[in-house]
């Protein structure tokens, strides 16, 4: 197997039209056509299945197709490192980071970096863990910064706590609910609301209402970006669950309320998450021990309320 021709069967699943992957790797059709059926022959499998209108892999191609995508993006990330080398650079990581810690704890870690290394390479990616955790298994990241929603781990990964992240229900201070001296659950669900459009997000939102037997509201915004989140609580015409990080120079400024309620705080863990046999490399080594030792002084300002 070679890797040109993992690149043709990555193209027609890509494009799910041969013609188009011909165009899309620069050769003929009939040459494209050849390389996937001497795949196919070579592995004993039929790869895709051909239709009138296309194509799409079959199950042993959809196996294919993800394995070949990582294998490609090693390979691609280590051309890119040899290079870096010849140019002086000690080292590239690619980095996943949590949309809540793309400002807060990532930006001091690249700050300490570029001082520290200035020729190791940092290439940061930020988006909700899904999308991450995705871009892990195919290979596109070395490690993700991120908090720890439910997931089934994999023993290829290692998990490495470094804080707790700590989130309560706000509101903007002319919302309705921000001049109540108490506030139940009950009082929530017939309020309008902004959550994260994250699978993980729409669970510990139905669970949060479902531990005191509530229905959870159904006036719901779903958005990926937090700036907007922050933006429409701080209007006053949304409640949302946000972060204490994300929202604490609102919070202190009065513009963002929490909102009283008992027992409303939900925890979670956040750190880490890499492969295993990944931190062997010294360039690893440098960005993980920035991170512990941020995440270590983060830790510290919150407990001291700085």
């Amino acid at each position: 197997m070679e890797l040109r021709q993992l690149r043709h069967f990555v193209a027609v699943v890509d494009m799910g039209n041969l013609s188009r992957a011909a165009e899309r790797v620069a050769i003929s059709q009939p040459a494209l056509t050849r390389s996937i059926k001497n795949l196919e022959e070579l592995l004993g499998v039929e790869l895709l299945d051909r239709k009138p209108r296309g194509v799409s892999p079959t199950e042993a191609g959809l196996a294919l197709y993800h394995h070949a995508q990582v294998v490609l993006n090693a390979c691609q990330r280590l051309t890119r490192e040899v290079r870096e080398f010849e140019r002086g650079v000690t080292g590239m990581v690619h980095i996943g980071v949590a949309v809540m810690f793309s400002t807060d704890i990532t930006a001091q870690v690249a700050e300490n970096l570029a001082q520290q290394y200035p020729r190791l390479a940092v290439v940061v990616t930020d988006a909700f863990f899904e999308d991450l955790m995705r871009r892990m298994h195919d290979g596109r990241l070395d490690l993700i910064f991120s908090n720890f929603p439910q997931f089934p781990a994999s023993a290829d990964f290692v998990i490495e706590p470094l804080l707790k992240v700590r989130s309560h229900v706000v509101a903007g201070r002319s919302h309705p609910l921000a001049k109540r001296r108490e506030v139940t659950r009950a009082d929530l669900v017939d309020h309008r609301w902004v959550i994260a459009d994250q699978p993980h997000a729409a669970d510990t939102f139905e669970k949060y209402f479902a531990t005191d037997g509530v229905p959870a509201p159904r006036d719901v915004f779903r958005t990926n970006s937090f700036s907007l989140m922050r933006h429409l609580v701080e209007s006053g015409r949304f409640l949302s669950m946000l972060p204490e990080h994300v929202v604490r120079a609102q919070v202190l400024s009065g513009d963002i309320r929490r909102l009283p309620l008992a027992g409303d705080v939900i925890e979670r863990q956040a750190g880490l998450i890499y492969r295993k046999g990944a931190a062997a490399r010294p360039a690893m080594q440098h960005v993980l021990a920035e991170y512990r030792r941020v995440c270590d002084q983060f830790v510290k300002e919150s407990s001291t309320g700085s």
